[in-house]
Parts: C-alpha cells; structure tokens; sequence
C-alpha cells in the first residue's frame, strides 16, 4: 500500500521541512507534467506538502502539543518558545510579528491557482477526465485548507482565486474580502471537492493520507462551525456519518489504536512521514528521563501537560465517577491519584509512576523526568517537566535514540470523534439538547465513561463540551481554536495562570503540592482574538487595510 509520503525533521518549538521524495517539476504547463496522471500525481505532492505540513504541522499551526501551548493545556519548558511569550510579553503580539504564516501561505496558493489556470487552459486535455477531476478535487481542498486557517487568524482576508490567469504585478494590491465572504468561498471549495473526491482511495492502489470526500466534508463542518452555520455543519457532518455507516469511519473501540495503528478507520485526515525521513517529535516531548536511558544529552522534557489538562480527567471512587480534584487527594478520599482515571487519561497523559520503556517514570524533584520550577530566564537545564506531567499522544515507545534519529508517527488533521463532537456542538447551538447530549454520549460510551445527563442551557452544556474535548482532543491542537470560536479566549486565558504539580519523595512516600507553571499572569487581550494582518503585507499590498484594533 503506497502513501503519500511527507519527510521532516523537528527543531526547537517548530517543524521544519527537509524534502519531499520527489519533487514538482517545473511549472504546471511543462509537458513533463501533464504527461500521465502518474506525473501528475508526482506534482500534486508538493500541494500535500505546503498544506498539510508547511500549512498545518509547520506554519504555526502545529497539531498535537504546539498549538495547545496557546492554550491553558500545554506549558513548555523553556521561556523564549513564542506560546510562553505570547502570555507574558506585553503587545508581543504586533504587526510586526503577527503570529501569522501569510506570506508563505499566499505563495502556496498562488501554486495551486497556476494548476487550475493550467486546467482551464487546456494542460490536461490529453488525460482521463474522470482521474483529473479527482486532482482537481485534491488541489481544490488544500487551496481551501490554507483559506480556512487565514480565515481563523484574520478574519476577512485577500481573496486571490482567479482560475484563468496567472497572479501577476497587475493583480499585487486587492482589498480584503469580508469573513463572511471568505467563509462562503471555503465552504463552497470544500463542496466541490467533496463532489470530486473519492470516498476512498482504492485504484489502482490504496494511497493512504490523500485527502477523500470525508475529509472535505469533515473540514467543511468545522468551517461551517466557525462561520456560525448551524445548519451547514450539522448537512456536512451527516454526510461523514453516512460514510461511516457505509464501512468508511468509526469510532475505534480501544482509544489508544488511534494514535497507533496507522490507516485505522477513526482517521479523516492523517499525515503520513517516511520511516527512514521522519521527524524528531520524540526526541523533544519525550520524558527527559530518556536522556540517561539512551545516553543522549538534550532531549525530552520540553512541552508538557499543564494540571488543568491532567485533571480534567475524572476519577472512579468506589462505584462512582467523581471530578478529580487535589483536595480529595489531601484528604484521604482519594489515595492513589492515578488510578481509576477516565481510561483516555492513561493513552494521553505521562505521570509518576507510569510505565514507560520498561520503566517507571520519575515526575518528582529530582527524579529522572522531572521536576523543574519553571522559571523566565535563559537557565540551561530546561529538558524537564514543569508541570510533573508528560504527554503520552504522538511518542513512540520504538524509537531507540541510539540508533535512530527520527520517529514516524503520523499526526492528525481531523478523526472521526471530532466529526460527532461538531455535531454535538451545532445541534447544541441550534438548542436541541437532547441531539447534542446523543453525539456527546457517543464520545463517552466509547471512552467507557458514563452518560452525562442532559443540561437545559447553553452555558451549561458549553462547560460540559469544553471537558470532553479536553479528555477527548487534548495534545492534538484544538483547544485555542476552541476558546476563540466560543467567544471565551480572554476570559478563560487573561489574568490567568496554569499549574502543576510538584511531587516530592521522601523514602517510599510521596506528596503533592499543586504550584503555579506560569510566574505572571497571563496577557491576552480581547484584541488577540484577531491576529493582526502582517505589517509587511499592508505595505506592500496599500489595498489591504489594517483592521481598526491593531493600528
């Protein structure tokens, strides 16, 4: 079975690209090309490339840890890594350093729009219509994918999508387009696509990781959802479920296959790596004790999960589910906090104690793994945990850093419980409770949790959707996006600050002491919901206004 094959390496708090295995030749009207659907599948990997790596793992949009770094789920290590000082760097977000990859995100755009004029110019005449349509499909959903995550930084923004002539100087300044506007141009991209797409790849061999009807449905549900289109997340995310009806998805049934067993039906849109051009996750995430393990100076201990993470996850006391809370731990009610956790806590979260390549790790003071009070400063011993935890999701138990540099776990864009979870959001939106509590539960059913009951209002449904993407989705990215589409970014994460846990060992006993991972409190102001259009951008392009709040 072929994939599309990405290779990466991984350097400090980003993803940085080394090469694809091949690579597009020339421009999109050379012969060469559009000789045979095999050449052009060939180009078509640089599209996959600038989207769903450069655009989503790199691109500051990194899935997993790195963008719940932006959030109250992730904390990293060490002070300089821009999500640390983003909350602690008064108006470090500016124009001129706009959190935002808008140039090298139009630059890929303005490739895929070169590939339809060629279409439209009669390039690929000489080609099955039926196989060329499908292309069409792809480059169509990878166009709108960078759309989609512009859209979420800015709100409107340039809209250059002409498909019968190139981009060129005459065409430099052009205003930006309402969001609304900008909305109704992904939505519609993602249709057609999944008007094109297969809904699997089968002919003439299965090639894992090229994007498929579900996929473009599935991203069109989470577009409708940010645009506040109720009804149209709701038709497109039906259109999942009836994928998944058909033998296409499901929810798997052991909660830790999702992260590990590559092709597996829970996945709509994975990226896939090379065996032998992965990239380097495991080093940095890994627990730091695997430093002395494998006799490798510098890795791990470098993003972890804050203590609003792990203890987001219930425990089971006696015959009843609880909300995990150190107060029953110093108490006595709770005597052992890491047993009898909601189960996805133990595929998602490292803890003291855990099993780990044979070992049990040591998150306590001057244990292997950690601990490190985390401090703002340029302090060389940062490769431990800050807040006693690790994440679990993504790392590799094979990887022998002895041997090996690079890993090849394979992120993901979107997965199936996603797809129900939007549906559970929007029926929530459209105040049918009784829908919203249907597709919540499906997600607690098969965690092996108990059903929740059903909340009358929105805000009270809102805090019990906002636990369950944590249990379910934490570690893969979602979280600011989440804060920022609720409308509650600045409430939740303004004046805050997140925690750990600080164990100390004292012969066979162990105590915990719940400590601050931030030292100030956190900046976010209302105006960070919006990032700001880079100044370099406005400059060159004097049609492209900047918005009123970052002038």
């Amino acid at each position: 079975m072929k994939k599309i094959i990405i290779t990466c390496i991984f350097a400090l708090s980003l993803i940085f690209p080394s090469c694809l295995d091949v690579d597009a030749p020339g421009r999109y009207s050379d012969d060469q090309v559009w000789a045979s659907i095999r050449n052009l599948d060939y180009s078509l990997k640089s599209f996959y490339y600038d989207a769903l790596y450069n655009g989503n793992v790199n691109g500051f949009a990194a899935p997993a840890a790195v963008w719940d770094a932006y959030s109250d789920l992730m904390k990293y290590s060490y002070y300089t890594y821009n999500a640390n000082r983003l909350f602690s760097t008064p108006n470090w977000l500016s124009e001129d350093n706009p959190l935002s990859p808008w140039t090298e995100w139009y630059r890929y755009i303005k490739k895929m729009n070169d590939f339809l004029v060629a279409v439209n110019d009669g390039d690929g005449d000489g080609l099955d219509r039926d196989q060329l349509n499908i292309r069409i499909g792809e480059v169509r959903f990878l166009r709108a994918f960078l759309y989609q995550g512009l859209v979420n930084r800015h709100g409107g923004v340039v809209l250059r999508v002409s498909e019968t002539k190139l981009d060129g100087p005459d065409e430099a300044l052009q205003a930006r387009e309402t969001e609304e506007r900008c909305w109704d141009f992904i939505i519609g991209e993602y249709e057609e696509a999944a008007r094109l797409l297969p809904e699997a790849w089968t002919a003439p061999v299965a090639e894992y990781g090229r994007v498929t009807k579900g996929a473009a449905y599935g991203m069109l549900a989470r577009a409708a959802l940010s645009a506040g289109r109720w009804d149209r997340a709701l038709q497109a995310a039906g259109e999942v479920e009836k994928l998944a009806a058909a033998g296409h998805y499901e929810l798997l049934s052991n909660f830790g296959n999702i992260f590990t067993q590559a092709d597996n039906k829970e996945l709509l849109l994975p990226v896939y790596y090379s065996a032998n051009n992965g990239h380097q996750w495991d080093q940095y995430a890994c627990p730091s004790g695997d430093q002395k393990v494998f006799g490798t100076v510098y890795i791990g201990g470098l993003i972890s999960p804050t203590d609003e993470f792990a203890s987001s996850y219930d425990i089971k006391v006696g015959d009843a589910w609880r909300v995990f809370t150190w107060d029953d731990v110093r108490s006595g009610t709770v005597t052992d906090p890491w047993t009898n956790r909601d189960p996805r806590f133990y595929t998602t979260v490292l803890y003291n104690g855990a099993k780990w390549r044979n070992r049990d790790l040591e998150y306590y003071v001057d244990g292997q793994d950690g601990f490190l009070q985390y401090v703002e400063s340029g302090a060389s011993d940062v490769r431990k945990s800050v807040t006693g935890y690790g994440l679990r999701k993504y790392l590799s138990t094979e990887v022998d850093w002895k041997t090996v540099s690079k890993s090849k776990e394979y992120w993901i864009v979107m997965r199936y419980a996603e797809v129900l979870l939007m549906m559970s959001e929007a029926y929530a939106r459209k105040t049918d409770m009784g829908k919203a509590y249907e597709y919540l539960n499906k997600i607690r059913i098969r965690a092996g949790m108990p059903e929740l009951s059903q909340k009358p209002s929105w805000e009270a449904y809102l805090a019990d959707l906002q636990k369950e993407r944590i249990c379910e989705l934490g570690g893969e990215g979602h979280r600011f996006w989440d804060l920022r589409r609720w409308g509650i970014a600045t409430s939740v994460l303004a004046g805050s600050r997140t925690h750990g846990i600080k164990i100390t060992k004292s012969g066979n006993n162990l105590s915990y002491e719940r400590i601050e991972s931030d030292i100030t409190d956190r900046i976010f102001p209302a105006k960070y919901n919006l990032f700001p259009i880079p100044a370099a951008e406005v400059r060159r392009n004097t049609l492209c206004i900047q918005d009123d709040i970052w002038k």
